[in-house]
């Protein structure tokens, strides 16, 4: 975002009009990079006559890159042609393709990725291949490969397989890739510095294409594609590089901001220009946000300055629980709705989970929603199918495959084999042979529990699932005996509740749910309809709201429980900075006063913004 499209500040144009030779831009929130990266390519091709064909633009997504080129030609129509804007597997693809004809094969869509994974999981009939082992061990290979080290690396303190099995695993996944003649994103990067490394003639055909590089977002570079980068800018070296190493997020992915910190050792000539001007937030945020990431030791010390002056922009407000939390977000988004569009207000989350959440939330009082990313169904999960199976049977479905989901939650020692027909009735199932008196008694409170639950209003009847009948203790005991999430655990029992808060009946419940997913499947996904942007603090990076709220700033939450301590809890508080500037009005923090088993305090950030 920038004030003024003719206005431009003294350390911008310092920025614009550099010449030759390597140069560091530190971009703060709202700065105008983007404003500054097209106009200095502007520069050099109006001032320093550099061809088009000659500068290399790349950024991190491929709709930033779309963006960034679009407003290029904006600003320069046809004076700027040919010049290259393209993500970093974009432009090392094709080079590939180009370098190596008939080598570079199609490059792998994420559905294929999981799929290919699924079945070189085979491998290892002993380990279950669900969602959440696959997101792992991609998460795993990727940063190996970005690292640019062998499978023998991994480390299985921090991932969910044994050595043993992830190396075999990895090596029949890549056996699939090559006979499918497939090539993953982390791959395109390997070998383009193995091609750059190995054929030097082919190295010096690229870096007499490309003599000047820019780079957006520099923070999230890994090691092997800076490697890449370090190559191609020899000997002239006019490498142009713009970030914020305080929005640098993607430590999952092997970004490392220690790389952007030490760029001034790699280029000793080059030079250094800090942004400091926000034109997006008010005074108080960008004063705020700038308190809280000074606490980070691994960074750039920066000034930053708003250029507005709102007051009251800012405001952290408490809650007792959940429900009164949502009731309270709810309020805020209707009041705003008054004088700002739906669509200018965002709701930003730690984990997807929470995004789910509130989208039942605002759903149930008509308020219209946009989901940036998927945030998949409650009632796919675990939680959510004993729920719906205990609900039908009490409600007349007497199937055998509703009555085993539940019939053991909470343990209550009966044989799975003695339910033997497809119809079972616990009436036929008490007078079995075979029954122990426990087992006589446990049924009988189990059936009187269900008949009493048929007669409750949906709402109340989710609660006395969760309450009454024992069930979440016994889950929630059950997620902390096998070492599982269990915050994420109790999210899943608040969302099912959440999902019934404007029905009155099992069967309306029922419409609301097919409805809710129908709807999350068409309606949520429609980014042109005014509608409450819901979305995790990662994939808000990069744009901008008039209100912003953040809700359940707490210990276990933000920070999460697992990185809580050395570069995570730093991470962590690059990645609550982020959220914080995303709001160029108001900014709310709400979270949680009870410090109950599930819930921790109130998240440590929050007092280092009153410090």
């Amino acid at each position: 975002m920038h004030k003024n499209s003719d206005t431009v500040n003294p350390e911008q144009a310092l920025a614009i009009r550099h010449g030759d030779g390597p140069m560091m831009v530190l971009a703060g929130p709202g700065s105008g990079k983007t404003f500054v990266i097209t106009r200095r390519i502007a520069h050099l091709i109006r001032e320093h006559h550099v061809s088009p064909a000659h500068i290399l633009v790349i950024t991190f997504t491929k709709a930033a890159a779309l963006e960034m080129e679009e407003r290029f030609l904006s600003l320069m129509g046809d004076e700027g042609a040919g010049v290259c804007f393209g993500t970093f597997h974009a432009v090392f693809y094709a080079m590939l393709r180009e370098s190596l004809p008939g080598s570079a094969t199609a490059i792998l869509a994420e559905s294929d990725k999981k799929r290919f994974l699924k079945e070189a999981f085979g491998c290892i009939p002993t380990v279950t291949c669900d969602d959440a082992a696959m997101e792992d061990v991609l998460s795993c290979i990727s940063r190996l490969k970005n690292d640019a080290l062998e499978p023998e690396a991994y480390d299985a303190g921090r991932g969910i397989l044994e050595k043993e099995d992830f190396v075999r695993l990895y090596g029949e996944y890549h056996r699939i890739l090559q006979e499918e003649g497939m090539l993953d994103f982390d791959d395109m990067v390997l070998k383009c510095h193995q091609l750059f490394v190995q054929r030097p003639e082919v190295l010096k055909i690229w870096q007499e294409r490309y003599r000047y590089i820019l780079i957006d977002e520099f923070q999230d570079i890994n090691p092997q594609q800076y490697a890449v980068i370090r190559l191609l800018a020899e000997p002239r070296r006019n490498l142009f590089i713009v970030g914020d190493d305080d929005q640098s997020i993607y430590g999952f992915r092997s970004a490392d901001p220690g790389i952007m910190l030490g760029f001034s050792d790699d280029y000793p000539s080059g030079g250094r220009i800090v942004l400091r001007n926000n034109y997006r937030s008010s005074e108080q945020i960008v004063k705020a946000a700038l308190k809280l990431v000074e606490h980070n030791g691994k960074r750039f010390a920066k000034q930053l300055k708003a250029a507005r002056s709102d007051e009251a922009s800012l405001k952290a407000c408490a809650c007792e629980n959940r429900s009164e939390e949502a009731d309270a977000v709810v309020s805020l988004l209707k009041e705003a709705g008054r004088h700002m569009a739906y669509r200018d207000m965002a709701l930003l989350f730690r984990t997807r989970s929470g995004a789910r959440y509130y989208a039942h939330v605002l759903r149930a009082e008509g308020i219209p929603v946009f989901l940036k990313e998927e945030v998949g169904s409650v009632f796919s999960g675990t939680v959510g199918q004993d729920i719906l199976a205990i609900l039908a049977y009490a409600h007349g479905e007497h199937r055998r495959a509703h009555l085993l989901r539940f019939l053991n939650k909470p343990v209550r020692y009966i044989r799975r084999s003695l339910v033997t027909e497809e119809e079972a009735e616990l009436a036929e199932l008490i007078a079995k042979e075979g029954m122990s008196a426990r087992n006589v008694a446990d049924l009988k409170h189990l059936d009187a529990q269900l008949k009493e639950l048929s007669e409750l209003p949906i709402y109340a009847a989710l609660c006395y699932i969760r309450k009454a009948m024992g069930y979440e203790a016994w889950m929630l005991a059950e997620a902390k005996r096998k070492g599982k999430d269990v915050q994420e655990l109790s999210e899943s029992f608040e969302t099912i509740c959440a999902s019934a808060r404007s029905c009155e009946s099992y069967e309306q419940w029922l419409e609301e749910i097919a409805a809710f997913e129908n709807g999350m499947k068409t309606e949520a996904k429609d980014e042109k309809r005014d509608a409450v942007h819901l979305m995790t603090m990662h994939g808000s990076k990069g744009l901008e709201f008039r209100l912003v709220v953040l809700p359940d700033v707490n210990e276990g939450n933000v920070p999460q429980k697992r990185s809580d301590s050395g570069d995570a809890l730093e991470e962590e508080r690059r990645i609550f900075y982020v959220a914080m500037t995303r709001a160029k009005e108001r900014l709310f923090l709400f979270y949680l006063k009870k410090n109950t088993k599930l819930r921790q305090a109130p998240s440590r950030f929050l007092k280092e913004l009153k410090a």
